[in-house]
């Protein structure tokens, strides 16, 4: 049977497994906001979607209640508003970088 430390340590390297795979999917998720602003800018469009800005985030909070419903685990509506927002923050400012 495992010590406390050796369990300690198998929980700790699954959850930076799983931090490595969310700055995957980031990383992903900003290549493809790239992909998006190269397409608005060919079409004339503005960076800067405010009704798309808050359906992500809506999603994203839909996301928590789905979750919370299930009882998988607890994601609070909260802290996933906050998280989509400040993806869409950096992500529009890398945009706006750009179009300098």
């Amino acid at each position: 049977m495992p010590s406390g430390d050796e369990k300690l340590e198998e929980i700790r390297k699954r959850i930076d497994e799983i931090d490595d795979a969310i700055a995957d999917l980031l990383s992903k998720r900003m290549y493809y906001a790239n992909e998006t602003k190269n397409e608005k800018q060919r079409m004339k469009m503005l960076i800067v979607d405010e009704q798309r800005q808050s359906e992500v985030i809506e999603k994203w909070c839909k996301r928590a209640r789905k979750n919370r419903e299930s009882r998988e685990y607890d994601l609070s509506e909260e802290m996933m508003r906050k998280i989509a927002e400040l993806i869409i923050e950096y992500t529009v400012k890398k945009e706006m970088e750009g179009q300098q």
